[in-house]
């Protein structure tokens, strides 16, 4: 029985201990070879504390170290929070500050930067590329499935950052289906595009570990070009690809796409802005051989809630693309203008898109009032808990019971994906 992600890992491992897991630029770590690290380091980091209930940030570039450093973080019993190293010094502090932290785990090429950073702090800092080994032996888990696996800090309007509880029932049920519905298996190369710090990269890294497939870390080098994914995308022969829908702009705009730039790709799925019709009907005329599926789903639900998979290329006079239906487990509700909260709405129905299941988040980190503000209990529901995500996004349904996303009922806005608060941006200023 599978409860926590990093038993995905271990499972794989037993199956493919000599297959790559992890590529990053050159470095290729082996389903043994991280299995047996990522447990010797996690015995490592619960000798200074780490263990269940605590909350370990890690501090560096996404690299082969970050996957080393978030597994041994799970098997120490703990939940990881990635910290983006070009952050802003204020939103770190704030960060940790809200974790509690007293360790946060480094590498070479970041260490100096923490150390500068936190020189007047009594938080610990553990280098990963310091570690000399230990005891490889499997580990006795304490944590259960209601457990937290992951806060992810969003954009918060009153300028300090959400972060958003993600235990690992949750993480297990969107990767469960992820597996299932897109078919993917040991044989893929996934590719992971997304910051760890964004939840897009959920998708990514656990469905490689559940399929035992590989996971190839696009680094930052390439992100700050992107023309040159296509060449790398070609390259690594990546058969997953799970991206923003402005990365697809980008690359259309780049001129660098050729109908033969994928061959081994099968399956292309976006998320986390609007996918522009036009671009999409671009794409599938390029690679007809390819699956597209449009998803939808804020951090606070487990990354995706809805999918839609496309069957026919858009036509000129396509105004949306459908995010479709909610996926298993998963039920999607409509919060009205009066403020009737509909369950199961029919065709015209709009208004305030609220979503219920076992993959939505308990909440934000310390944050009691913005939790309640926007985690309500279900009115249809009197005998037990059960929470509503309000998204703050407004749908429409369609004839075929589809939902068409609108805009937003805030000032909240999409840059490449990530959400930013415009009242974040103003209390800085005002500050």
């Amino acid at each position: 029985m599978t409860y926590l992600v990093q038993q995905y890992f271990s499972q794989s491992a037993q199956k493919y201990p000599n297959k790559p897991a992890v590529t990053c630029d050159d470095v290729v770590l082996t389903y043994s070879a991280l299995e047996q690290f990522s447990n010797a380091f996690a015995r490592h980091i619960k000798e200074a504390g780490v263990g269940a209930g605590t909350l370990v940030p890690f501090f560096m570039k996404k690299s082969a170290n970050s996957v080393k450093a978030f597994l041994s973080i799970l098997k120490a019993d703990a939940a990881y929070v990635p910290i983006d190293v070009n952050s802003p010094a204020q939103r770190l502090e704030s960060i940790l500050k809200a974790c509690n932290a007293r360790v946060i785990i480094v590498d070479n090429a970041s260490c100096a930067q923490a150390t500068a950073w936190l020189a007047h702090s009594d938080i610990r800092i553990i280098n990963v590329d310091a570690f000399s080994g230990g005891d490889t032996s499997p580990l006795d888990y304490k944590n259960l499935s209601i457990d937290l696996a992951y806060v992810l800090f969003t954009s918060g309007s009153t300028g300090v950052p959400k972060g958003v509880m993600i235990p690992h029932q949750a993480i297990i049920d969107y990767i469960d289906f992820c597996v299932d519905t897109y078919k993917i298996t040991a044989e893929d190369q996934i590719s992971n595009h997304a910051p760890l710090y964004f939840d897009n990269s959920t998708f990514d890294i656990y469905t490689a570990f559940k399929a035992g497939a590989t996971l190839h870390l696009v680094h930052e080098e390439i992100n700050a070009v992107l023309p040159f994914l296509v060449k790398w995308l070609s390259e690594r022969k990546i058969s997953v690809f799970f991206c923003v829908p402005s990365v697809l702009t980008m690359l259309l705009k780049s001129r660098r796409l050729k109908t033969d730039s994928f061959p081994a790709l099968r399956h292309l799925l976006a998320a986390g802005e609007v996918l522009p019709p036009a671009v999409l009907a671009e794409w599938m005329k390029l690679y007809p051989h390819v699956q597209f599926t449009n998803m939808y789903g804020p951090t606070e639900i487990t990354v995706d809630c809805t999918y839609y998979t496309i069957k026919t290329c858009p036509q000129a006079d396509c105004t949306s693309i459908s995010i479709g239906k909610a996926r298993p487990n998963m039920e999607l509700l409509i919060r009205t203008e009066s403020g009737d909260i509909i369950r199961n709405p029919v065709a015209g129905t709009e208004g305030e898109l609220l979503v219920r299941g076992l993959s939505v988040s308990y909440g934000y980190l310390g944050d009691e009032t913005r939790t309640q503000q926007a985690f309500i209990q279900n009115p249809h529901v009197s005998l037990f808990k059960d929470s509503l995500y309000c998204t703050g996004d407004l749908v429409r349904v369609d004839t075929e019971g589809n939902y068409l996303y609108l805009g937003r009922m805030d000032t909240q806005i999409k840059y490449l994906g990530y959400r930013i608060e415009l009242g974040e941006i103003e209390s800085i200023i005002a500050a």
